[in-house]
């Protein structure tokens, strides 16, 4: 498939994605204001981690060997037959963690005890999420745009009534089990476009075991891992930092221009893990893969700094149309998020040039690089501006970010 088929594809589905994404946080922020949003935050924030380490974090390794070895079938049924074992394993030992430990969970997310009974919930939700997530990586390998696209709108279209009825029968706990519902109901979709794939280049979804194939992928599981603990981390040090300096409406602001951002963006970066981590994991050379950034560069960052461009100029709008009366003060946040959001995606596609090449001290120095001018910037400006620090730091560490890996890869590229 073509890069632009793919991203026919992977933009139809993202707006899909994105509306239903806004749906549920216009629903959120009418119900329950601000300061539903701002303690529902860090629980969101750990369904973000569970989308890519449920299940071992293994999706981007299970995407670049499937498309590095499609045509060699016996690597590849050791490759879908160790993954489908990781992902069963890594299930239902964190579900075993979720349900034992769920009391000093809701503590650390919420403040108090109240909501164990989501982290239970979310113990069983996990594991749909985990399989989901494989499925779809398998078919992101051979850059099946289609049927990923597919499986992201049928989600979509189970996950907003999904969500609803979760909301009305529980209210506030249950808006946040339902949160949960989400992305793991997309395992519906997922089985079904799987199973009628008759594709060889997949592999057989079947349990087995390999050691050398095993260590490959767990490899992944680090880099995910390294991802899921330090800007987690950071922003929610930054989360409780702007509460103290100011009040939990003050975090809910603050969550609602991410929530723009996230939004808006996923229209660029979905194209990502479908069209980039497969093409770049197949290329070798230095000079080939050099050109393969540079035409994805001048592809994406024209079309985000278009989109940013327009989100400043209908911020007003966007405030109305998502949320409430309540977040009026969000629009004076635009200035600095939206810049800091060119840098990091332009920052983002050298990044999956360490994902294909597996380079695991490259990863770890660049997630360590992001966590350390977050929470630098932010101790900062934070404690000198409020909850405008939070987006000032937010930009300025993307841009200090993209200046460091544009480095590192001409000196990759050089040496």
């Amino acid at each position: 498939m073509s890069f632009a088929r793919a991203s026919v594809w992977t933009a139809s589905s993202t707006l899909t994605k994105i509306l239903c994404g806004l749906v549920i946080i216009k629903l959120l922020a009418v119900t329950y204001g601000p300061e539903g949003i701002g303690l529902a935050s860090n629980y969101r924030q750990l369904i973000t981690v569970l989308s890519v380490m449920a299940g071992a974090g293994i999706f981007n390794g299970v995407t670049r060997y499937v498309a590095e070895y499609q045509d060699d079938s016996h690597q590849l049924r050791q490759l879908s037959a160790t993954a489908s074992t990781l992902v069963l394993g890594a299930g239902m030992l964190i579900a075993l963690v979720f349900l034992l430990c769920a009391d000093p969970i809701s503590q650390g997310l919420f403040g108090h005890s109240d909501y164990a009974p989501v982290i239970r919930y979310l113990a069983f939700l996990q594991c749909g999420i985990g399989w989901a997530n494989l499925l779809q990586a398998k078919l992101k390998g051979i850059k099946d745009a289609r049927s990923n696209a597919l499986i992201i709108i049928a989600g979509c279209l189970l996950a907003v009534p999904g969500y609803l009825a979760c909301w009305a029968i529980g209210g506030f706990t249950g808006a946040l089990v339902g949160l949960a519902v989400v992305p793991a109901i997309a395992l519906l979709p997922a089985a079904y476009f799987y199973q009628r794939s008759t594709s060889e280049r997949l592999g057989p979804l079947r349990f087995g075991w390999d050691s050398e194939m095993a260590r490959r992928l767990l490899k992944y599981t680090l880099m995910t891992g390294i991802t899921a603990v330090t800007l987690p981390l950071a922003w929610v040090v930054m989360r409780h930092q702007l509460a103290d300096y100011n009040d939990w409406q003050a975090v809910g602001l603050w969550q609602g221009v991410a929530s723009v951002s996230d939004a808006y963006l996923q229209f660029i970066t979905a194209t990502f893990s479908v069209w980039l981590l497969p093409a770049l994991s197949r290329l070798q050379e230095k000079k080939a893969i050099a050109g393969e950034i540079r035409r994805t560069l001048l592809r994406v960052i024209p079309a985000v700094a278009v989109l940013s461009f327009g989100v400043w100029l209908l911020r007003d709008q966007v405030i109305a149309l998502l949320f409430s009366h309540q977040f009026t003060a969000m629009r004076d946040l635009f200035a600095w998020q939206l810049p800091g959001d060119i840098c990091k995606v332009a920052a983002y596609v050298f990044g999956y040039l360490v994902i294909a090449r597996g380079s695991l001290r490259a990863y770890v120095l660049t997630e360590i690089t992001q966590f350390c001018l977050l929470l630098a910037t932010s101790h900062w400006l934070i404690a000198e501006h409020g909850v405008v620090g939070a987006v000032q730091a937010y930009c300025i560490t993307y841009v200090c970010y993209l200046l460091l890996v544009v480095a590192a890869f001409f000196y990759w590229y050089r040496k």
